[in-house]
């Protein structure tokens, strides 16, 4: 009951929203192959929304500030060539480990991954620290780094994406692409939270109905 109702809300909305993302994702990632997903907000949507499947490993790696090395993991687990390898990343934790796209790019066969892009660190936006006065500049650490500009530079491909429905079609394209490829999905982040809060709400009347 839960599952359904979180789906039809995630379903009624185009403007990306990170669950959706989380969800969608997973949904697209190929028989055989890897998810790699970031900490923080990633795998925390992932294990909100992801629904069940089988045929699909899934990967993470902690690292020591929680998003070190993320995007070299995932290159390591494409290097593995075992599977089409898909990753799921917050752009701090993209940002943090450019060198390792910057490096890598020209020597990778096959990785996508899906940067949300939604200004900063918001999973500090879930918890009480949104309420202090330095939240914005300590916790959300908002970024002005041009992705598409990043990966321009690294020789990696880019596509970024403003609605929800066009994401999946964009996953199609990176995959047959070959090589590194990010797809760059924009989130407004305010109306993430706005977002979660109505999903809770019709998950509850969904139950309470139930």
């Amino acid at each position: 009951v839960a599952r359904n109702a979180m789906d039809d809300a995630m379903d009624g909305w185009d403007e990306p929203f990170e669950p959706r993302v989380a969800r969608d994702v997973a949904a697209w990632a190929p028989d055989g192959g890897f998810l790699f997903v970031g900490n923080s907000t990633p795998v925390r949507d992932l294990d909100l929304a992801m629904a069940p499947r089988d045929g699909l490993r899934v990967l993470a790696n902690r690292g020591a500030s929680g998003i070190d090395g993320l995007v070299s993991t995932a290159r390591g687990v494409a290097a593995a060539d075992r599977g089409p390898t898909l990753a799921l990343l917050g752009d701090l934790s993209f940002i943090h480990d450019a060198g390792a796209m910057l490096w890598n790019a020209p020597r990778v066969s096959q990785l996508t991954i899906v940067v949300v892009n939604n200004g900063g660190g918001h999973v500090f936006s879930l918890l009480p620290q949104r309420d202090l006065p330095e939240h914005r500049e300590l916790f959300v650490t908002p970024h002005a780094v041009d992705i598409g500009g990043l990966c321009g530079a690294a020789g990696a491909g880019h596509e970024r994406v403003e609605r929800a429905s066009d994401l999946s079609p964009a996953l199609d394209r990176a995959a047959g692409a070959g090589g590194l490829n990010v797809v760059e999905v924009v989130v407004d982040a305010e109306l993430g939270l706005r977002r979660r809060r109505e999903m809770r709400e019709a998950v509850d009347v969904a139950l309470a109905g139930s």
